[in-house]
């Protein structure tokens, strides 16, 4: 049987080969990448209380929805058969993982920008400050407005349209991805915490499943989407062990919690 060029969740390319190769490892994957996004979203939301720093919010915010994305990304699986729930789980799976990028993406961003908004205080609104402002609304809005739009305007979830909307929102994910990445290392640079390497490392990887996935978008390649399926366990998993060395060492010099905005 041909494989329908308009495959929304990957997964069925294992089921090509073995269906129940593809049930096992979509149950394991997903659980994994649950359970290591919800570990960081839990060491986040401490550090933002132990904080107070607003800014550290976006972390497990993203984090979580996140977690949910993949939950959505094994329910879409588990309803393949199902003509509207399957296209309807798939496309809110693209919503909460684009979504997620933005929220650290905008945690990211005011980290970087609040260290300058002292400065400006007193004077008067320019352009870039109000670009300042726009930005991470614009960061946080796309996720929902674009796939709204297209549920709006084809809201039988049409698999082909679909299919190419999803091109859209990984190439969004990887350009988000991408300033993380940049604003993580430009972070550690000017902290001199080399051992934090870790984090842009874990998000590089992260870009790197999003990359592997436009490219199984265009062979269907099993081969491409497992590598996603690597770079995306690597990465939380990464990160996850970051996060864990930044509390122990913490803990041992007496802090007690990861200091805001060290581990990011």
């Amino acid at each position: 049987m041909a494989l329908d060029p308009n495959v929304l969740n990957p997964f069925v390319l294992f089921s090509q080969q073995s269906p129940a190769l593809a049930l096992a490892a979509v149950v394991a994957v997903t659980a994994a990448s649950a359970a290591l996004a919800v570990s960081g979203s839990r060491r986040f939301f401490n550090s933002y209380r132990f904080s107070g720093f607003g800014y550290l919010l976006g972390l497990p915010a993203g984090f979580m929805f996140l977690a949910a994305s993949f939950a959505f990304e094994l329910a879409s699986f588990a309803y393949l058969d199902y003509p509207v729930l399957h296209p309807a789980l798939f496309w809110i799976q693209l919503l909460l993982q684009s979504e997620a990028f933005a929220l650290i993406a905008v945690s990211y961003y005011f980290k970087d920008s609040g260290k300058e908004g002292g400065a400006h205080s007193r004077r008067r609104v320019r352009p870039r400050d109000v670009g300042m402002v726009l930005l991470p609304l614009a960061m946080v809005a796309i996720p929902f407005m674009l796939p709204t739009s297209e549920l709006a305007s084809k809201p039988y979830f049409n698999y082909a349209s679909l299919a190419d909307f999803s091109l859209y929102m990984r190439i969004f994910n990887m350009v988000v991805l991408g300033y993380i990445f940049k604003s993580a290392i430009f972070s550690l640079a000017k902290a001199g915490s080399a051992r934090m390497l870790y984090v842009p490392a874990a998000f590089a990887l992260l870009w790197l499943e999003q990359y592997s996935l436009v490219m199984t978008y265009f062979d269907n390649s099993a081969v491409a989407f497992a590598g996603s399926l690597v770079a995306r366990i690597g990465g939380l998993a990464l990160f996850a062990y970051a996060m864990h060395h930044a509390v122990a060492r913490r803990k041992k010099e007496g802090i007690g919690e990861i200091e805001a905005g060290k581990a990011a």
